[in-house]
């Protein structure tokens, strides 16, 4: 489990970064009345990559012989590693330039206002984004390829998703810990967030696609 744990932490630490998922939040939180909203959010969000980890998890051990699942999970992480590259790249082009300001999904701007079926709706979304999904199922087949004890990969995908969700949850935090003082402090926040989101995907889907690349191809060595 050791090892499903090492391989896989690393990339649910990338999707607890992810910044728009915890701009939505940091909108929502700033919104009066939308305390429903941020926790049906974060439910989605939960239960989103929960279930990604748990189905990639759960095809590879039913659809891979065990002989064969290392061999499989390899492959699977070198393609990953590349969707990350092939992402990292199309962030990077979608940059602002020369001092533009960076432009803010319509849907964004509504966040604070939608009900929280909705919001859970939201965040479901957010997670079947690609570069998110993708993030999900690399930390899968990572766990898959691990261990191949079920309740050791049951420990590990929740380990993995409680990671992954730091993210969105840390505006939560932010709130009760600064009381009054918590609305400045994240609208700070989320204005930055907005302002360095490509530069800062980037970084880290580049960052991952070497993690993931090179695990795939020394676990097929």
């Amino acid at each position: 489990m050791l090892s499903a744990l090492g391989q896989s932490l690393p990339i649910a630490v990338g999707l607890a970064f992810v910044s728009i998922p915890m701009a939505v939040v940091v909108l929502m939180m700033v919104t009066a009345g939308a305390r429903a909203s941020v926790a049906a959010f974060i439910l989605g969000w939960v239960v989103g990559i929960g279930g990604v980890v748990a189905l990639t998890i759960t095809i590879v051990d039913t659809a891979v012989p065990e002989t064969e699942a290392s061999r499989w999970a390899s492959i699977v992480r070198i393609v990953l590693g590349f969707v990350l590259f092939g992402l990292a790249f199309k962030q990077w082009r979608s940059r602002p330039r020369d001092g533009a300001q960076p432009m803010q999904p319509k849907w964004m701007s509504s966040a604070g206002s939608l009900s929280p079926l909705k919001s859970l709706g939201l965040a479901l979304l957010s997670v079947a984004n690609p570069k998110n999904s993708a993030l999900a199922v690399s930390g899968a087949a990572a766990i898959a390829a691990g261990t191949y004890v079920v309740a050791e990969q049951a420990v590990a995908a929740v380990v993995f998703t409680v990671i992954a969700s730091v993210g969105v949850a840390a505006p939560v935090v932010v709130n009760v810990a600064l009381g009054d003082r918590a609305a400045s402090v994240l609208d700070s926040v989320k204005a930055w967030m907005t302002a360095n989101n490509a530069v800062m995907m980037t970084a880290i889907l580049a960052l991952l696609g070497v993690i993931v690349l090179g695990e795939g191809l020394s676990g097929l060595s």
